[in-house]
């Protein structure tokens, strides 16, 4: 750029054009954090379920190896596990999350004492109330089939899983007996009558002579 001075000579000026701040302004940097906070968000959501259906998968494969081994149990000794004091727990089951669960299994059948991969009992438990956080293992040996209607007699022994974090599908496994009356069975079954174990866990399976 040329400058004419009034008394007759002329000088060049240079100018330099700065430019335009290279860095975010405090604007787009709120805009990343917030894409990359969701971003997260659904990674981590992915995350967690990918890790519930893996533990889904695992007491799954625990119920098939336990009830497995209760049936080598039972053609050895010609009756299913007893229950064990130690591992008493919520309305008189054996469970996975106090010590000697299905200890008679241990070792000749299992090569350890199952349990939940949570492994759980949250406070204020009911059979019959939310899942809420309970997740554990429980077993029972009925010693009269009767008791509930069954088509077969004698003692039997039900497994059962707490709580699938998928929930429930219709092909999960369901122990029942008896008859059904309209409605169906209630919590804790009618006695003489009928019992869906359906009611307290979400996975269980019946094991008779």
């Amino acid at each position: 750029m040329r400058f004419t001075c009034t008394k007759g000579f002329t000088h060049r000026l240079k100018f330099s054009v700065i430019p335009k701040g290279g860095g975010f302004t405090l604007m787009e940097l709120l805009v990343v954090v917030a894409i990359i906070g969701v971003l997260a968000s659904i990674v981590l959501a992915s995350l967690n379920t990918s890790r519930a259906k893996g533990r889904d998968a695992r007491r799954v494969s625990d119920m098939h190896e336990i009830t497995n081994a209760l049936s080598l149990y039972y053609s050895a000794n010609g009756s299913y596990p007893p229950i064990n004091a130690e591992s008493a727990g919520v309305g008189g089951w054996n469970v996975s999350y106090n010590p000697g669960f299905l200890q008679a299994l241990v070792p000749d059948f299992m090569g350890a004492n199952p349990k939940d991969p949570i492994n759980q009992l949250e406070s204020g438990f009911s059979f019959f109330g939310a899942k809420a956080g309970s997740y554990f293992y429980a077993y029972y040996n009925y010693p009269d089939a009767s008791a509930y209607g069954c088509s077969f007699s004698g003692s039997f022994a039900v497994i059962a899983v707490r709580q699938l974090e998928g929930g429930i599908t219709p092909t999960t496994s369901r122990a029942t007996c008896g008859t059904f009356p309209p409605g169906g069975c209630p919590d804790g079954g009618i006695s003489g009558v009928c019992r869906d174990w359906g009611t307290e866990f979400d996975y269980s399976a019946i094991w008779a002579p």
